[in-house]
């Protein structure tokens, strides 16, 4: 299992816009970059379950996330699909301090050094992507 992990600042949203943008994957397509579709399957209070559809490298994969959401974290793992398994959370650490990590095994063939070189990118990308989603979430712009 490969796995990436940044701490990052977020002073222009509360901690609860940042943590909703993550758990609310509905709108994942309209902002973070990759994903094509999203449809939740279940929703059960602080656990859903959703299908993504996603393009990475001009490959199309699709899967299924369970995400459960608490007071100061979101967290996501695999139930199916074309990974082998795939991790992750968002973690409000206090003040305006968040720790973002993501892990995955895409399960074939693939040099170990692409898949992190993939996750080590991709997570600035993403931190950004849902800071301007809670920005916008405080503002009430969505």
């Amino acid at each position: 299992m490969y796995k990436a992990v940044r701490e990052f600042e977020e002073e222009q949203a509360a901690p609860e816009d940042v943590l909703n943008a993550v758990w609310d994957v509905t709108f994942y397509p309209e902002f973070v970059k990759g994903v094509v579709e999203t449809k939740v399957v279940q929703s059960q209070g602080d656990h859903t379950l959703a299908e993504f559809t996603a393009g990475v490298a001009g490959m199309e994969f699709h899967y299924l996330l369970k995400i459960e959401r608490e007071r100061d974290v979101v967290r996501w793992r695999r139930v199916s699909g074309d990974f082998r398994a795939v991790e992750g959370s968002m973690t409000h650490l206090g003040g305006t301090r968040f720790r973002y990590e993501n892990a995955m095994d895409p399960g074939f063939a693939l040099p170990g050094f692409a898949v992190r070189f993939v996750l080590d990118r991709s997570l600035p990308r993403l931190i950004r992507e849902f800071r301007e989603r809670a920005r916008m979430l405080k503002a009430g712009r969505v």
